[in-house]
Formats: C-alpha cells, structure tokens, sequence
C-alpha cells in the first residue's frame, strides 16, 4: 500500500510539473480582463507571464506606453496568473483596473493551471516557442529585458 501511494505521488508531481524546453504545451483556454474566452490552440511566438502582482505591474506598465496592437504585431501574448488572489480582490479591484488596459491581459484563474508554467519569485516568466514547442525560457525583471525579448 505504501509503494502505491509513493508511486501515486510522483506520478501526480509530474503531471503539475511545470513545461521544460522541448515540449509540447498544450491548447490553452483562457479568459481575458473583460471575460472574453480564448482559446491558443497554437502558442505565440513570445508568451509573457507574470506570477505576482509586483512583475503583472512591470508588464502591464511597459504594455500601456507601446501603440496599439504592439503584442500582436511581435507574436506575442502576456497571461497573468491571478489563481491566488481572493475572489474579491479579483472581481472588486483587480479585473477593474486591467479593464483599463487597452492592451489584452489573459487571466489563469485556475491554479492547478498555473503549475504547468515555469515560474521565479519576483521574476516575469518569457517562453518562447517554435509551433507548440517550447524552445525558451527565460526569467526577467525590467522593462528593458522585456521589450528585448518580446521584439527579438
């Protein structure tokens, strides 16, 4: 019984296991700041990620001061992961003040979703992508490193 639950417990590790370069991630289904669903059945070339409010900051910061269309002209998609903060919170002051955006914010709202992607403390997380194969990661924190990576 307990070689049953070890083996239980390293198979459901891997299954949360964040993606490592080489693989394929999978179709993602996602809302943005105004609810609207998507679906990115082919990932972009860049995928920008921020994990916390302070690097969801730094993007969202860079993202308001570039024309319109600028991550769709640069193949690019930013995804903020929002599955930890309370409801409330969300509805009450979050998702209020990303309306403003005029730029697309997609919204992780589940956790266990979140798991899949790599992630540093206070970092803002780049994959890049090839298809639907991951052949980058990397982790940034200013905006310069990010205009570089989302423009390259």
């Amino acid at each position: 019984m307990k070689q049953i639950m070890v083996l239980f417990l390293m198979v459901l590790s891997l299954w949360s296991a964040p993606y490592k370069v080489g693989q394929s991630v999978m179709p993602l289904d996602l809302s943005d700041q105004y609810g609207k669903r998507y679906t990115l059945k082919a990932m972009p070339k860049t995928l920008i990620m921020a994990f916390e409010k302070s690097t969801g900051a730094t993007v969202n910061e860079y993202l308001t001061v570039q024309e319109k269309g600028y991550l769709a002209k640069n193949k690019a998609a930013f995804v903020a992961d929002i599955s930890q903060m309370p409801k409330f919170i969300t509805e009450s002051f979050a998702l209020p003040k990303m309306r403003k955006y005029s730029h697309t914010v997609l919204l992780i709202q589940d956790e266990q979703q979140g798991l899949n992607f790599p992630a540093q403390e206070d970092k803002i997380t780049v994959m890049k992508f090839r298809g639907n194969f991951l052949t980058k990661v990397e982790f940034i924190e200013t905006a310069e490193q990010l205009k570089k990576a989302i423009e390259q």
